[in-house]
């Protein structure tokens, strides 16, 4: 069963100040997402799980002055630590905490892009696509939502990886941050059409990178 939002703030208020050692394998397919989400300036980013804000520090560190950037996250450790990261960056970057209720604080048509990396994994299935309809919501016409998810695996170590990881996270969630194996594009569902479906493989882990646009539907 999938963490509560209060047992999933407990795990990571408790190892967020060493969250970035799962650099070595979330980079890649950062890297993939990023590559992908059509960043430029003029835009407003909003990330949906910001963690320790190491992603945005690096999308603010190279892309035009003229983005801005909102991210909010459960854990007020991650808050805490993605503040201080985001300091330099002024009025246009700011982190937000949130008790995992929704609607989420934006606007609606507030963001060009949303981005969420290794979150919609320790979501509960009806949780996660209540946050999907919110997060379209949010979204402009033309926007775009950025997913990177741990994926089940395709090759044999890779399969053999996914049982055994859900199999730990089936008896003892809290030991993995909660995340698990999951089909990503699976959640998005008529309201969102899937422009980019990439997997990254790496140390027996498979990620999937989705990019999908808001449709449109006409009466």
């Amino acid at each position: 069963m999938a963490l509560t939002v209060q047992q999933a703030r407990s795990v990571y208020n408790r190892i967020g100040r060493v969250q970035d050692w799962q650099a070595f394998y979330e980079d890649v397919a950062t890297d993939r997402l990023v590559a992908n989400a059509a960043l430029a300036g003029n835009q407003t980013i909003f990330e949906f799980g910001c963690g320790t804000g190491r992603l945005a520090d690096r999308l603010l560190g190279t892309l035009p002055s003229s983005v801005d950037y909102v991210g909010v996250d459960i854990s007020p450790v991650m808050i805490d630590i993605t503040t201080s990261r985001l300091a330099a960056w002024g009025d246009r970057a700011k982190a937000v905490l949130v008790d995992g209720s929704l609607p989420l604080p934006a606007d609606d048509g507030f963001a060009d892009r949303v981005l969420s990396s290794f979150v919609f994994d320790l979501l509960d299935e009806d949780y996660a696509r209540a946050v999907l309809d919110d997060l379209r919501r949010m979204l402009t016409d033309d926007g775009r939502l950025c997913l990177a998810s741990l994926s089940h695996g395709d090759r044999l170590l890779e399969r053999a990886v996914s049982r055994a990881w859900t199999g730990l996270w089936g008896l003892a969630p809290q030991l993995l941050g909660g995340c698990r194996p999951i089909d990503v594009s699976a959640l998005l569902d008529r309201d969102w059409q899937i422009q980019h479906h990439s997997r990254v493989h790496q140390w027996g882990l498979v990620t999937d990178v989705v990019i999908a646009t808001p449709r449109t539907h006409h009466p």
